[in-house]
């Protein structure tokens, strides 16, 4: 049996049917929270059978279908489309989110970050600011209002709340006359990094002595950095803070030769700490191979601790083993 659909679900529905581009120049004339709405059902919606695909398309094509041909183009053609798709009341909904000509450039507003926005306005005059607010949602309007002194915010609500008509072409005055701010201000944001967690990971990879001389140098300028960058980056003496249990899992995936090599050039109380996970016989088998291979290169030392750390890395990537904070004495659960 069919499932009873809401008028989102057979909007969703109708744009799945579309195909990606048609659905998408649909989109790009809706209001932002309308396209969450049928974002969210979108991605809610499963399971859509043959039959309710059929139905949605028939009764889009019977009522798109009762007029004569309409004048295309334009905000009374889109009405009358949305109204034969979604019915007359949640058509009405959707064109509230539509601006008149003269507004059209504010629209950009709408998808713009709240403190972006009020740094840009906090220059302009609380009237402009009052104008400008009528046209955003109350959630977005009032996280600009936060960003305001309180005296500015008194003033502007004042001005709001005493607003009963907007003068014609007022609003297309100051679209024009923010228009090379709002570029700037609705420009996508910039992809968010962490410069020192950047660092720390390169740091991790090059040898003892590059990773020495560079922290020694930022530390000199910016001592604060260095360590950060230094409580971020994981060492082969870090392995001291791994339980039994996960020193254990290391030992599974590492080979004994690499063992040997690795274990030349570390801290007594690290080596002790991967003994005593250790069996006795297994133990005296890689002291004896350690012994017998003699001296080894420095760099071939490191490159094999890398090689193991890779593998630490990768067992705490998937949660088979855990890390303490380095050198913060957190226990580990």
């Amino acid at each position: 049996m069919m499932r009873k659909l809401t008028g989102a679900d057979k909007t969703a529905i109708l744009l799945m049917t579309l195909g990606e581009d048609l659905a998408s120049e649909v989109l790009k004339h809706l209001d932002p929270k309308e396209i969450r709405k049928i974002s969210g059902t979108i991605a809610k919606l499963s399971d859509i059978s043959q039959e309710e695909v059929d139905s949605v398309l028939g009764e889009f094509a019977e009522q798109a279908g009762t007029g004569g041909g309409p004048k295309l183009g334009g905000r009374d053609y889109l009405q009358r489309v949305l109204t034969r798709a979604l019915g007359q009341e949640k058509a009405a909904k959707v064109m509230e989110g539509f601006p008149a000509a003269e507004e059209a450039g504010l629209e950009e507003l709408k998808w713009t970050e709240p403190k972006a926005l009020a740094d840009l306005l906090l220059a302009e005059h609380p009237q402009t600011v009052a104008l400008i607010l009528t046209h955003l949602d109350s959630t977005q309007g009032s996280q600009i209002l936060s960003q305001f002194p309180e005296a500015l915010r008194a003033d502007i609500v004042l001005r709001m709340a005493t607003l009963e008509e907007i003068p014609q072409g007022i609003m297309r005055e100051i679209t024009e006359a923010l228009q090379g701010e709002l570029k700037l201000v609705s420009a996508p944001p910039g992809k968010k990094i962490s410069g020192v967690k950047l660092v720390a990971d390169l740091l991790n990879q090059v040898d003892q002595a590059t990773e020495q001389a560079i922290l020694a140098s930022i530390s000199q300028n910016n001592p604060e950095l260095a360590e950060k960058i230094n409580q971020l980056m994981f060492t082969f003496d870090d392995l001291i803070q791994l339980d039994d249990r996960g020193i254990q899992e290391m030992l599974k995936e590492v080979n004994k030769d690499s063992l040997a090599v690795a274990l030349k050039a570390v801290k007594e109380e690290v080596k002790q700490k991967i003994f005593r996970n250790m069996s006795e016989r297994a133990v005296s088998l890689l002291t004896e191979d350690m012994e017998v291979r003699g001296p080894v290169k420095v760099s071939e030392v490191e490159k094999t601790q890398q090689a193991i750390l890779k593998i630490v890395r990768r067992l705490i990537d998937e949660g088979k083993i855990a890390l303490g904070g380095k050198g913060d004495g957190d226990a580990l659960v």
